[in-house]
């Protein structure tokens, strides 16, 4: 009888360590974070921190990517009262000019990254701005690789514009095939973040030609909006003569092609985009 419940137990552990990590994983264009706009006061800094931290409480993410965040300080405010197992990942130190950029990119997260780093793009074809960051995580016996992004915005000519997204995303996609620093091979990747463009397939995208989508595609990333309506996935509300915008996304390899959704804030300009995903 006790050599049955042990085999019994033993299958039930083999059972349970064969079950996928469930993990919830948000993108989230912060809008000049701390404070909303630039130069803000002390008093707007503090409440967008608040508001901030609590709607970070009510998505339950694991990991964060974020956008537009000007300080790696207000970023760890907002998230020691969450609990000490959260720790800022990597927060990107892009230049503008001889100043550094009042908008980086950054990754926040419940569990430790093994490694993690920002590099900005190169000149390129169409000098692009800003760059991106990375982190990996050691899921079990899985590694999940993180990119988060902030691609040109479409302030300006709206040609140079998509040819900055476009030399960015090529220079994302070499970095992908031949990575410039030695890094394990990952199990499963996300590419996230604020992509400032929609599916050039559908009416709402930036430019028919557009690229942008298509240089994932191409690699074998899912997108973790393919198939949803374009009025369900409004990440950025219609804001004077700017209608309403898709513009935040995930894309993934190695992970059963999750599906995103958008949760309606008011913390940001920019809605959180969440995606549960399953590690394999």
């Amino acid at each position: 009888m006790i050599r049955i419940l042990a085999i019994l137990l033993l299958l039930l552990l083999g059972a349970q360590a064969q079950q996928p990590a469930t993990l919830r994983v948000v993108s989230w264009n912060l809008q000049w974070f701390p404070g909303g706009r630039n130069g803000a006061t002390k008093e707007e800094q503090e409440k967008q921190i608040s508001a901030v931290r609590e709607e970070i409480r009510k998505l339950r993410p694991d990991i964060l990517l974020l956008q537009e965040v000007g300080s790696a300080a207000a970023l760890e405010e907002t998230l020691k009262p969450l609990g000490p197992e959260w720790s800022v990942s990597i927060v990107s130190r892009f230049t503008q000019g001889s100043f550094l950029s009042g908008q980086q990119v950054a990754i926040a997260a419940r569990i430790p990254a093994d490694s993690a780093w920002a590099e900005p793009w190169t000149n390129g074809w169409a000098q692009p701005p800003r760059g991106y960051a990375y982190a990996s995580f050691l899921i079990g016996t899985k590694r999940l690789a993180i990119y988060c992004l902030h691609l040109k915005s479409n302030l300006g000519n709206p040609s140079e514009n998509t040819s900055k997204r476009e030399d960015a995303m090529e220079q994302l996609v070499a970095h992908l095939q031949t990575p410039r620093r030695a890094v394990p091979t990952p199990d499963a990747i996300i590419i996230g973040g604020d992509f400032n463009t929609d599916d050039p397939d559908t009416p709402t995208g930036q430019a028919a030609a557009e690229r942008t989508f298509n240089l994932l595609r191409a690699q074998k990333f899912s997108w973790a909006f393919d198939g949803v309506r374009h009025a369900e996935r409004i990440t950025c509300p219609r804001k004077g003569r700017y209608p309403d915008a898709s513009f935040d996304h995930f894309f993934t390899r190695g992970l059963n092609r999750p599906l995103a959704r958008v949760v309606p804030t008011r913390a940001s300009d920019h809605r959180p985009v969440v995606m549960d995903i399953a590690i394999p």
